[in-house]
């Protein structure tokens, strides 16, 4: 039986949309990592039990990046796909810049939900009702493992060529805000051999990512 091990985004618990996100392969053996699991995790991420045996990895956008960063540890065959990833998340085309993430890291150690509603304003105009569970999830999160992950963002980037891209699927929206397009796009230079395909209905909630 195949595994797939699922990696969130920044403050999200991609279980909330289990039943859809199955569907990528009904047959496989699905594990969901938790936000604040994952955090523990950021800089050795394959100490991650369970993810080294993996045969598919999905990882959203800071489980993206931090997947990226640990592509040494790569086991050879395993294949990933990448919703919605980045090689700078506060590059000069982003609506995020270091000041204003480290700001937010600060923040939401005191009060978590105007950091939340600082991330749901990006997504006034995309379809379905995912960003109502995902805030309802993320306001229960570690405030600390909250702050942690937008350190993270703000500390590290992709910038030198990732090998056995070959292995590697994209799936953007093009609809998506807060990671835009051209955030994704500017990974080819670093996975040569990658394929990346966009989702023109889709946003950033990876129900519409993964159809």
């Amino acid at each position: 039986m195949e595994k797939w091990f699922w990696l969130p985004d920044w403050a999200s618990d991609l279980s909330l949309w289990e039943d859809d996100l199955t569907n990528a392969n009904p047959d496989a053996e699905h594990i969901f990592v938790s936000y604040d699991e994952m955090v523990k995790h950021l800089n050795c991420l394959y100490d991650l039990k369970g993810l080294a045996k993996a045969s598919t990895v999905v990882a959203w956008g800071l489980g993206a990046l931090a997947l990226m960063k640990a592509s040494a540890d790569k086991p050879e065959g395993q294949k990933w796909i990448l919703l919605s990833p980045f090689s700078n998340f506060c590059e000069d085309s982003s609506n995020w810049t270091d000041q204003t993430l480290i700001f937010m890291a600060r923040q939401v150690k005191n009060s978590v939900e105007p950091t939340l509603n600082a991330f749901l304003e990006f997504f006034e105009n995309e379809f379905g009702e995912w960003q109502d569970d995902w805030f309802k999830a993320a306001s229960k999160m570690n405030k600390e493992a909250l702050s942690d992950g937008l350190n993270y963002l703000v500390q590290n980037s992709i910038e030198s060529c990732i090998e056995n891209s070959q292995d590697i699927k994209i799936l953007y929206g093009r609809m998506d805000q807060a990671v835009l397009p051209s955030m994704t796009l500017a990974l080819k230079e670093f996975l040569p051999k990658a394929e990346f395909k966009e989702r023109p209905k889709a946003g950033h909630w990876p129900p519409m990512l993964m159809l």
